[in-house]
Formats: structure tokens, sequence, C-alpha cells
């Protein structure tokens, strides 16, 4: 197999909800501008969670797709289903489990296909702070450009580690801050990881109002030729 990754991490952390029962958002935006060239751009969000106790479902669908003169400049998306059950409720134990389909075509990613299952910890549950920890199988399927990667064979198969922390604390009534993490290595060879975190500062300006910060970065220690 070769050993042709593509890093696009999707951070799933600060997507949950703790609320019991189904929420839904939707988002659509379709634009065509005629200015000499033809313009299009279509962009597709959905968030579908339902939970109940100790289940939890997220199912979260996102496509961007923006054409000059039929010319993608972006053309990407992804598909993610994940299920949460913890046991005995509010115990610290949960079984998580998930599958996700990606697309990218300027990154040559014509699909990715992932199916992960595994336990996730709650080390810290207090009322200013919260630590969550998980140690992942995760299945992986990768086929990319082969025509534009010039190569004979550029599709893959390998299981990863998916590990990921989330960490939460809230310093005062006021500052906030929440950090997620991501670390994803070959279990064939450690040497071909990706690594991808999110910090995130909220001030509360007022009860209804708050202003928030962040900074993200991924890495890729063997990315497409």
């Amino acid at each position: 197999l070769n050993t042709f990754t593509y890093s696009q991490i999707v951070n799933i952390e600060n997507k949950r909800k703790d609320i019991n029962g189904f929420q839904a958002t939707f988002g659509l935006d379709f634009n065509i501008k005629q200015s000499g060239n033809q313009i299009l751009e279509l962009k597709n969000n959905i968030d579908l969670q339902y939970n109940l106790n100790a289940h939890a479902f997220i199912l979260l669908n996102n496509i961007q797709l923006l054409s000059v003169d039929d010319g993608s400049l972006i053309n990407n998306g992804f598909q993610h289903l994940r299920y949460n059950y913890t046991f005995k409720d509010s115990s610290f134990l949960t079984l998580e489990a998930f599958g996700q389909f990606q697309y990218n075509e300027q990154k040559l990613l014509q699909q990715r296909i992932l199916a992960a299952l595994g336990p996730r910890f709650r080390i810290l549950n207090k009322e200013k702070v919260k630590w969550y920890v998980a140690p992942l199988a995760m299945y992986e399927y990768e086929d990319l450009d082969q025509e534009k990667l010039e190569v004979i064979e550029a599709d893959t198969a390998r299981i990863r580690l998916d590990g990921y922390t989330n960490f939460f604390a809230s310093l005062n009534n006021v500052l906030s801050f929440n950090l997620v993490t991501y670390y994803q290595p070959d279990f064939g060879n450690f040497n071909d990881f990706r690594v991808s975190g999110d910090i995130i500062l909220s001030f509360n300006i007022t009860k209804f109002i708050a202003y928030r910060v962040g900074f993200s970065a991924d890495y890729d220690s063997d990315p497409p030729v």
C-alpha cells in the first residue's frame, strides 16, 4: 500500500450538545452571479442530534462548492454519523462509534471513509472544569486522484489510533477556555501521523452577548506528493 494521506480532521467535540431531546439545525446557501464569468456558490450544513439519557446520536453534513465557468475553486464536503452510549447513564465511561465520508477536490481526495469504535472517558465533570479523553481504533480508506498524482496506485487502507482530548475550564464568570486536540497515528507506522488542535477563548460581555477568539492548527507528517 502507498503511504499517501490527506489531513482533514473534523472536530466533533465543539458540536456536542448535552441537552436531552431532539435538536436540528439546517443551512442552505445558493448563489449564481453573472458578470462576464458565471460564479456558482453552494453551501449546505445539517446538524441533527438526539439525546436520551444514556444514548446520544449525532448526524452532520457539510458541503461547499464554488465554481467559476464550470471550473471548481472549492469542492469539498463530509458526512458524519456518531453514536454514544454512556454506561449507568452518568458514569465516567462511554462507548463511542462513528462513520464518516469525506471528499476534497482541491486536496486530491476523491473519497475518504472512516469507521471507529472505542471508549470515551470523562476524567473531570465539575461545574467549572470538564475533561474528556478517548482512544478509539479507526479504520481509514483513502482514494486520491490517481491521474493528478501520476501514480499507479492511489488508494490506501490502514488502522489508526483516533485519540482525542477535550478540556474545558471556566476561569471566572467572564472568561472560559476550551482545548480540543486530536492525534491519529498509523498503528503500522507511527511515523505516519496527523495532529489537529483547536483553542477557543470566550469572553462574556453581557448575559446574552459573548466574544470568542479561536486558533486552529493541523499537521500531517506524510501528505500527498
